[in-house]
């Protein structure tokens, strides 16, 4: 089946490209085709909450899918090579690809191995990125460490809980509008699968699972360990409160949005249950009397 991905999505929200992304899975999953075609037009502009959820998804997909893509933009971001890889190149290459975009407003999509016998590997992708960010932004020091802190959070959730063999990572910049969306994502077992696994069969779906996240349940199961969570609490508190920014996390068919005037749990249609976990943030970098310690528990 050929798919017409007709869109110019921009940021005027966080949310802006997850309805789109959605409906394409929801197309992908009621086809019977052995393999599908992604036709992309060419002037085309996404978000990362759209584009990063569309391509963990067909890196993880049992059926053949493949693009038919005129962008130059997606072809720059190494979406059409399935991401960027670190380790299949020298680190030393990695890092002069990533000086390369310091002008740039995004980061290329980057892929890293979850395992934890990649950590030290995984550490230096994660700082070369960070580094990239703090260049491409010129980001005073407070927000670097903030922004260490929500991106490092999010991955060690990825290798605590997810079973997921790969992590991402994608960003794009707003600079005349001061703030960088960035997506993190894995095709794991999900935050309801995390619980299963670890023996919690309390949560029966997805939105039960997911909110149990945000309010700081661990998946362990044991009652010293309730309220140590995600460190989702933490990620979202500083975020929101501490910087005026946007959270967003999507696990299953299960979508949790959080701002300063938002709240909210929203069950998906199964058909556009997505296999993992994914959490956006809107980070607005320019806030001078940010302090990253006001918000560590």
């Amino acid at each position: 089946m050929e798919i017409n991905v007709l869109i110019n999505i921009r940021d005027k929200h966080l949310l802006d490209g997850i309805k789109e992304v959605l409906t394409i899975i929801e197309h992908i999953n009621e086809s019977k085709d052995e393999e599908d075609v992604l036709i992309f037009q060419e002037n085309i502009f996404v978000t990362p909450l759209f584009i990063l959820p569309l391509l963990v998804y067909v890196n993880g997909c049992k059926k053949r899918i493949r693009f038919q893509n005129n962008s130059s933009y997606l072809n720059t971001i190494h979406f059409d090579d399935g991401s960027l890889k670190p380790e299949l190149i020298e680190f030393i290459a990695f890092q002069d690809l990533l000086r390369k975009c310091s002008t740039k407003t995004y980061i290329p999509i980057v892929s890293f191995r979850a395992n934890s016998q990649y950590t030290d590997e995984r550490n230096d992708i994660l700082s070369a990125v960070e580094n990239l960010l703090s260049a491409q932004l010129k980001l005073q020091r407070n927000i670097i460490v903030g922004l260490k802190y929500l991106i490092g959070e999010s991955v060690d959730n990825i290798i605590e809980h997810s079973d997921s063999e790969r992590g991402y990572i994608f960003s794009q910049s707003y600079p005349t509008k001061r703030y960088l969306d960035i997506c993190i994502a894995d095709n794991g077992i999900t935050l309801l699968g995390s619980y299963h696994k670890m023996g919690n069969n309390k949560y029966t779906d997805h939105l039960m699972a997911i909110r149990a996240a945000n309010e700081g349940i661990s998946t362990k199961n044991l009652p010293n360990a309730e309220n140590r969570g995600y460190g989702i609490r933490t990620s979202k508190k500083m975020l929101v409160e501490g910087l005026s920014g946007n959270y967003v996390m999507l696990s299953g068919n299960a979508l949790y949005l959080k701002s300063k005037t938002v709240d909210q749990f929203i069950s998906l249609p199964k058909a556009a249950t997505w296999q993992g976990t994914i959490v956006a943030m809107r980070i607005p970098y320019v806030n001078e009397k940010f302090s990253y310690i006001n918000f560590v528990e």
